[in-house]
């Protein structure tokens, strides 16, 4: 609860591509793992959900998650947050497979329950942007399965993705 009202606090003011109130979608995400992910650390996963967009997009620091939530609910925010800088310099397709190969497991998920939402919401969004999301989330995709092993977990939030893939795919042409 104490991540939820934090993140509900950072992100207020935001809003989302579809012009939904930004925090729906770290909730969203948080749902997402409590769907598809079985563990005896949940509650630093859920917390970690909540928080994983505050370090890129608010004036939330890591110093600030550390004192609030402790060193593993930090960390792993930590490790979802992009580097904006590696970002320009290889392109953000190549920044994330690259990423997402080597995170821990735990981030693993979180990243995948994001995408999950991100993709869920596809048919909603104008073509260029549809198109472009499509693309990098598949070449994503390839990439982390031909250069990493997946939990089980992992494996089914992939497939669910490509699921959501398939359908804004339909929606793009």
């Amino acid at each position: 609860d104490k991540a939820r009202d934090f993140a509900v606090i950072m992100h207020k003011g935001q809003y989302s591509k579809n012009g939904q109130e930004y925090i729906k979608h770290p909730m969203r995400v948080a749902n997402n793992v409590l769907t598809f992910k079985k563990s005896n650390n949940m509650d630093i996963l859920l917390s970690s959900a909540y928080l994983h967009d505050t370090l890129e997009d608010t004036q939330a620091t890591y110093d600030d998650l550390v004192r609030l939530f402790g060193n593993s609910i930090a960390s792993l925010v930590l490790e979802l947050t992009n580097d904006k800088e590696k970002v320009k310099l290889i392109g953000k397709t190549n920044y994330l497979s690259m990423k997402m190969k080597n995170m821990s497991n735990y981030a693993l998920c979180l990243k995948l329950c994001d995408r999950l939402d991100n993709v869920s919401d596809l048919v909603n969004v104008d073509q260029e942007f549809r198109h472009r999301y499509i693309i990098e989330t598949s070449d994503i995709l390839k990439y982390l399965i031909n250069n990493r092993d997946l939990s089980n977990t992992q494996l089914m939030l992939a497939l669910k993705i490509v699921e959501y893939l398939d359908l804004a795919n339909k929606n793009d042409i």
